[in-house]
């Protein structure tokens, strides 16, 4: 499993390596509807707010929105120059941003139900993940070794620019961002640790995470954020960057996280 997603508080998705995409009902663990097939290794999941749609990236360098209902394909998004690593939908479910992992690092923002491009491509090399801010009027790109980049959704303009600092530095898939329910704090996760960019004075700073050799995904519900590395999770608040509770330890490694819409559910 190399992405997992709430459809709400009651159903979960999950994106496979080989194309697969499955719905699942946590109450009692049963599948939801038939199997989607990607005809391509699986890289980037997102599940809609309202929950009507799927979107899924792949190493077939395609971006494709599903009716997460029927998961019947609505429509794809092509162009981009290496598999689709990252994939978010904006908070008021109108908009999807993709980015691909390539040395142009392709990112594209197109309408969910259209599927037409609402401004032109962006470059920003190696995208390892992209992700809207809550109130959709900015959106960032995170590179494996490129930092991350903050732009305004209506224009497209480069609002900041990390250089090098906090770049994604990851092996494996991640899913790197979050916002602070906020948005005036981005939150960038990297080996050993999370890197903090605050928009309102362009200020950073970092904090050093459980696992310092692991490659690190993050989650977020804007109060707090649950992070992965190596066969752990630790959940940190963040406003005040310090831990929350006791690190959650599993027998494998942990590619993936989310949390439920309340925050009542983690998935790994």
């Amino acid at each position: 499993v190399w992405a997992v997603a709430f459809v709400d508080e009651s159903q979960v998705v999950g994106g496979y390596e080989h194309g697969d995409i499955r719905r699942w009902k946590i109450e009692d663990g049963q599948q939801q509807g038939p199997t989607i097939k990607l005809g391509d290794d699986f890289r980037s999941l997102a599940v809609s707010n309202d929950g009507r749609w799927i979107v899924s990236g792949d190493h077939g360098k395609k971006a494709i929105v599903w009716d997460a209902d029927t998961h019947e394909k609505a429509h794809e998004s092509t162009g981009y120059d290496g598999s689709v690593t990252g994939i978010d939908i904006s908070s008021d479910c109108t908009k999807v941003v993709a980015g691909s992992y390539g040395t142009a690092g392709t990112a594209r923002i197109f309408g969910i139900t259209s599927g037409a491009e609402l401004l032109p491509p962006f470059s920003h090399c190696r995208v390892r993940g992209v992700k809207f801010s809550p109130d959709g009027s900015r959106f960032a790109t995170v590179s494996n070794d490129s930092g991350f980049r903050v732009y305004s959704t209506h224009d497209g303009n480069v609002l900041f620019d990390s250089g090098r600092q906090g770049s994604s530095n990851a092996s494996v898939l991640v899913t790197p961002l979050a916002w602070s329910s906020d948005g005036q704090q981005l939150f960038a996760a990297s080996k050993g640790k999370i890197t903090c960019f605050d928009v309102s004075d362009s200020s950073c700073s970092e904090w050093s995470i459980h696992d310092t050799g692991s490659d690190v995904s993050i989650a977020s519900n804007g109060r707090f954020i649950a992070c992965s590395a190596g066969k752990s999770v630790s959940l940190w608040d963040c406003v005040s960057h310090k831990q929350v509770g006791t690190i959650i330890t599993h027998t494998a490694s942990i590619n993936c996280i989310a949390l439920s819409p309340s925050g009542g559910y983690l998935a790994c």
